[in-house]
Parts: structure tokens; sequence; C-alpha cells
């Protein structure tokens, strides 16, 4: 469906990724807020102590759990990018943009594809590969994992409708 549309360029993909930063700091914020109350429930049933930490953002920063915390706010960040790039081939930056992420022979991506391409995007780093191969259109992350991003017309856009594919 998508095959012979124009690939997306720098501007347009930083565009994009600029609006998702927005959408993923709130879901961030939302994630950070479970993993707090979670904790408050914990020490107000004594399961956890809070001796020796000046509040639950100090706990859950400090030690073994730093990583935890770390580890299951950047599963929520991955988990974003890889549930609306294999259901609905765009985020909602990337619908505000008109951009589709595909594979290369035009299919929606697989899980691990989405998941192996967010990582090796490195938070946006991997589209200046964009300068680097000028004229190709394809950033580190689309050559590494055979996808691409294309720019898909308004027309095109109002087909694919995100919201229905999305469930």
């Amino acid at each position: 469906m998508f095959a012979n549309a124009p690939r997306a360029g720098f501007a347009r993909r930083l565009a994009a990724i600029i609006y998702d930063v927005l959408v993923l700091m709130a879901l961030v914020m939302l994630a950070a807020g479970i993993a707090m109350l979670l904790v408050q429930l914990l020490v107000s049933t004594a399961l956890v102590n809070l001796n020796g930490y000046s509040d639950i953002a100090d706990y859950l920063t400090t030690g073994l759990l730093r990583w935890l915390y770390f580890s299951y706010l950047l599963a929520i960040i991955l988990g974003f990018y890889v549930y609306f790039w294999c259901k609905a081939g765009q985020t909602l930056g990337m619908r505000a943009w008109r951009i589709v992420v595909i594979k290369q022979n035009g299919l929606p991506l697989t899980p691990l594809q989405a998941l192996a391409r967010a990582l090796l995007a490195c938070f946006g780093v991997g589209n200046l590969w964009l300068w680097l191969r000028w004229g190709k259109g394809l950033a580190l992350q689309d050559q590494l994992t055979a996808s691409q991003m294309v720019v898909i017309s308004k027309a095109q856009s109002k087909n694919l409708n995100v919201h229905q594919s999305a469930r």
C-alpha cells in the first residue's frame, strides 16, 4: 500500500520525535506515579520501611531499586513504540506528520523488529545517519531492521485511521 511512498526526511522525523516526547513525558509521569503509589501501599502495610530514605523517590532511586525502576520506565517507553508501530505503523507524533513505519516490503513491523528498531534508534540519534548516507532516506535503525519510514498523503492518512487499528 505504501511501497511507492517517499521516505521521510530528517526534519519530519525530528518533528514527530518532539511530538512523541511530549506524549511520553506524560506517560512516564503516570508510570512513575503508579510506582510511587505501589511503594506507598507497601509502606502502609509495613512490607517496606522507609527508614534511612528521605522520601519514596529516594527509596526508588537508590541501590538495586534504581535499576529496577529505570528498567520499568524504559519498558514503558519501549512498549509505547512497539505497540503503536506494530498495531498502526505510527505513533501520535508520526500521525501528525503523516509518517508510517513499515518493513521494506510494505508489511507492518513484527514486535521483535519494532523493539530492535526502538533500541537501535538510540533516542533519535540514529536519525543522524540520514546525513551520513545522504539521498538514501534510511536512518541507522531503518537499515539495521529492514524497515523504512515513509510519508503518506492526507487521503492515505485519513484512510489509515490509527484509532481503529490500534485496538
